[in-house]
C-alpha cells in the first residue's frame, strides 16, 4: 500500500512541474506587460489595470502554491493513516510525515518570496519610473 501512496505522489509531481512552469511564466508576463506599458507612458487607468493584473498573477500564484503544498501534506496524511493501521513505513515515508506534516498550509516560504519578488518585479515599472 506504501507504494501505491508513492506513486501517486510521484504522478502528482508532474502536475507540479507544469504548475511550477506556469507559474514562472504568469510572473514573465505580468512583469513584461508592465515595462511595455511603462516605456509607451501608459495613464493612470492603464497604470491601475496593469496592477490588478500583476496582483491577481500574484494571487493565481499563491493559490497554486498552496495547492502543491496541500498535495504533499495530504500524502503525509496518507502515510500516517497507513501508519495508523498497523503498517509498518518505511524510514523514508516516516521522514515524509516529520518534513510534511499532515495538516494543510500555505505555499511553500520560498515559492512565496518568489511570488513576493515577481509582484514587485511587475509593479515597480508601473509606479517607480524614473522618467515620470
Amino acid at each position: 500500500m506504501e507504494s501505491e501512496i508513492w506513486s501517486t505522489l510521484h504522478t502528482a509531481r508532474i502536475a507540479n512541474a507544469g504548475f511550477f512552469i506556469f507559474t514562472m511564466f504568469s510572473i514573465w508576463v505580468a512583469a513584461r506587460f508592465s515595462s511595455v506599458a511603462a516605456e509607451k507612458g501608459l495613464n493612470m487607468v492603464g497604470k491601475i489595470i496593469c496592477s490588478l493584473f500583476a496582483l491577481g498573477v500574484f494571487a493565481g500564484n499563491f493559490t497554486i502554491g498552496g495547492t502543491i503544498m496541500n498535495s504533499y501534506t495530504g500524502h503525509a496524511k496518507a502515510f500516517a493513516m497507513l501508519q495508523e493501521t498497523g503498517v509498518e513505513l518505511s524510514p523514508m515515508a516516516v521522514d515524509f510525515i516529520a518534513y510534511f506534516g499532515t495538516e494543510a498550509s500555505g505555499p511553500n516560504p520560498i515559492m512565496l518570496l518568489v511570488g513576493v519578488c515577481g509582484l514587485l518585479i511587475a509593479l515597480a515599472p508601473l509606479w517607480f519610473n524614473p522618467n515620470n
